[in-house]
């Protein structure tokens, strides 16, 4: 029988079971906060982006129309973690948030992921530690070249 790619030391089918072992993470998470995956990848968008989304652009983020989007945003706001706000430069546009209870729920579903990722790494000097972090930072710029 033999060896799954990334039992061989290949970094790059490391790094893809790595992403497929958080895509099944994030389908436990989802279903755990009553969301659709998809649902819950935007709402992940939503949290970690660092300037203000709106419904049209985060539909374009995950390859929607603006009606499917309008619709995710709907879900999300009647589930209570989004909120809409007005645009602040652009009265005729609107931005999509995330609610409290949002960013309380998912530091509650990621925290016991932190927690085990410290004790798994606790062992790393603190530039190694900085190194990793700077490796999995440029990994996760090509992973979005390449979706583009």
């Amino acid at each position: 029988m033999s060896q799954h790619p990334h039992a061989t030391g290949d970094l790059a089918w490391t790094v893809h079971h790595l992403a497929v072992a958080a895509a099944e993470l994030d389908a436990a998470i989802a279903r755990r906060m009553g969301l659709t995956a998809g649902d819950y990848l935007a709402l992940k968008h939503l949290a970690v982006s660092p300037a203000p989304v709106g419904p049209v652009e985060l539909g374009r983020m995950l390859g929607m129309t603006s009606g499917a989007a309008t619709g995710l945003v709907d879900r999300l706001v009647r589930a209570g973690y989004a909120r809409r706000e007005p645009h602040l430069t652009d009265r005729r546009r609107q931005t999509v948030t995330t609610t409290p209870l949002a960013r309380e729920r998912l530091l509650d579903e990621l925290r016991p992921l932190a927690d085990d990722i410290a004790s798994a790494t606790a062992r790393l000097t603190d530039g190694q530690r900085r190194t990793v972090a700077e490796t999995l930072d440029r990994l996760a710029t090509l992973h979005r070249k390449h979706a583009r």
